[in-house]
């Protein structure tokens, strides 16, 4: 054959490949800067959050677009092996482009469609959590174990059926007896029993069974709310002594009747907060007042 263009031809095919090559690869980054182009375009369009969030739906994850890439270059690597019989031409460039370029494109869309019904709405969840406040978590109280009552009685589906109207019954007896009880020893004692009996009803609801704990009775279980009680079986238990002690005439039984009220709060003063011991301090102090009257 000779010298073409000052090349023999095992150098004329070496040089041509490699310029072959610059124009695939050429390609390869005009297709890319295409597809980067789309999505700008796209991204400046004046669209509402919930259009923003479903074009952010599409977009291709790294894994994807590999898969895509070797999937378009997967009929261009077969047509190089043509190469030495067939040599290169204007219309061999374009057809090894065309090849990459519809398997891509056909890849990139298929991974688009996908993505747009698999992944949740981002954009809706954000507005969900911007127009709705967030539920604060509230420290939930833990009972004395030795006050709870017997537990771990729920272990199957037919027990829970059965037990748990009898630990309703008991939730709900304890709570009407903590609104009104003056005496110390029933209300801490019978309080953990009834937050036992809850959490009880709560072993019960994982076996499907339905129970429907009123928010009178759910409250037990914040600590916030046992702070208050704590307050007013405080005040409530103050107001039965000071009755009793102006009805008394001399000052040592006034006296006595104001040391039984704190004594009475005494084995459970672990069992209540810093706050409720001043307040119990206090109530005391009111009580040891009135002996001197």
């Amino acid at each position: 054959m000779g010298k073409l263009k000052g090349y023999d031809r095992k150098n004329y095919l070496r040089h041509r490949t490699t310029k072959q090559q610059r124009m695939i690869n050429k390609g390869i980054d005009t297709a890319f800067k295409g597809a980067g182009a789309i999505g700008k375009s796209a991204a400046k369009t004046q669209m509402s959050r919930t259009e923003q969030s479903e074009w952010s739906k599409t977009a291709l994850s790294k894994k994807q677009t590999s898969v895509a890439i070797g999937i378009g270059l997967v009929m261009p690597v077969l047509g190089l092996f043509s190469i030495p019989s067939v040599g290169f031409s204007g219309m061999f460039l374009l057809v090894e482009f065309f090849f990459f370029a519809l398997p891509f494109f056909v890849m990139v869309l298929i991974f688009m469609i996908f993505n747009l019904i698999s992944r949740p709405t981002v954009a809706l969840e954000d507005e969900r959590t911007e127009t709705q406040p967030k539920k604060v978590e509230q420290p939930q109280y833990n009972p004395n174990p030795e006050w709870m009552g017997q537990v771990g009685l729920v272990d199957s589906c037919a027990n829970a059926h059965i037990l748990a109207p009898q630990f309703m019954k008991q939730a709900l007896e304890s709570a009407k007896i903590l609104q009104t009880t003056t005496e110390p020893g029933t209300f801490f004692t019978r309080y953990d029993f009834c937050v036992g009996r809850l959490m009880e009803l709560e072993e019960c609801k994982k076996y499907g069974v339905s129970v429907s704990t009123t928010q009178d009775l759910e409250k037990y279980r914040n600590m916030d709310f046992r702070e208050e009680a704590v307050e007013e079986i405080i005040h409530r238990t103050q107001e039965k002594y000071q009755d009793k002690i102006e009805s008394l005439k001399t000052q040592k039984a006034k006296q006595n009747w104001a040391t039984k009220y704190h004594q009475a709060f005494e084995p459970y003063l672990s069992y209540m907060s810093d706050n409720a011991k001043t307040k119990l301090g206090e109530c005391s102090a009111e009580l040891y007042a009135l002996t001197e009257i």
